[in-house]
């Protein structure tokens, strides 16, 4: 009796031993926009930080983008169009030309025709995303002042209520940060493209909404190209498979010391 216990818990202990961990689940995230997104490459950063991540989805990502794009140019082009009919994907991540969304909030803006389609545009992706079972993501964008900051969120928050789709609020968050911390550079140039702090608040409060889960604070390896304005882009490749960019990867470690205060800062207000 004792050897056949003894070889039962042995068999037991080597079960465990040879078992893995569980799988985790991998979603699909389309993201179409412009610079706001490749600057220091938004979906690798995506990506690095699911995968840090003890538990939670995995993200597989594939980009649209060009230098100064507006919506209407993916849509007109069709690449987006095309691979949004002809693969699965889980979420959909609309992010519009700079300042652009401002004028819906404006009475005297918003029946100008590049106003209008915008809107129109959204619909039109939005539409097709969720008719292909994704959801529908508008990534926002922000400004030079509190003022412009204040119309582009009610512009995004109006073409989200018109859209059936989520706004997320990343430039809010951004401000926010930097009246907390004067001294840190958030915005590169008179264009206002992200720093890699920046970059990393708006990954969090992506990640946030496209997980259902904050992020939590891990070592992070960066083995992509941390991409600087005006980048070579492929107007009809996503940005993951132009390899004319695979000469600027500079891998990089970030310690999860470093992340704290800008995980904190992508959390929405209490």
């Amino acid at each position: 009796m004792k050897r056949t216990a003894l070889l039962f818990m042995l068999l037991c202990l080597a079960a465990q031993a040879g078992a893995q961990a569980p799988e985790r689940p991998i979603l699909r995230v389309m993201l179409i926009g412009n610079s706001q997104i490749y600057v220091n490459n938004l979906p690798g950063l995506l990506r690095s930080l699911a995968r840090a991540q003890g538990d939670g989805p995995l993200l597989e990502t594939g980009t649209y983008v060009m230098p100064g794009a507006e919506l209407v140019h993916h849509w007109k082009n069709g690449a987006a169009t095309k691979a949004l009919e002809r693969e699965h994907w889980d979420v959909v991540v609309l992010q519009e030309r700079g300042g652009l969304l401002a004028c819906i909030a404006s009475p005297t803006q918003k029946e100008q025709d590049d106003c209008r389609n915008s809107l129109r545009t959204h619909r039109r992706f939005a539409e097709l995303a969720r008719t292909h079972g994704a959801r529908v993501l508008l990534l926002g964008t922000w400004g030079p002042d509190a003022d412009w900051q204040e119309n582009l969120d009610r512009g995004l928050r109006h073409v989200a209520r018109m859209t059936n789709a989520t706004p997320v609020l990343s430039g809010t968050r951004l401000r926010a940060y930097q009246q907390a911390h004067r001294d840190l550079v958030l915005f590169t140039d008179d264009d206002l493209h992200p720093s890699l702090s920046a970059s990393l608040i708006v990954t969090a409060t992506l990640y946030r909404e496209i997980a259902g889960r904050p992020a939590q604070a891990a070592d992070l390896r960066l083995d992509f190209p941390l991409l600087p304005p005006g980048s070579p882009m492929g107007d009809n490749l996503p940005l993951e498979q132009n390899a004319a960019l695979n000469a600027l990867i500079r891998p990089i470690a970030l310690s999860a010391a470093e992340l704290p205060p800008l995980l904190e800062a992508a959390e929405p207000a209490p």
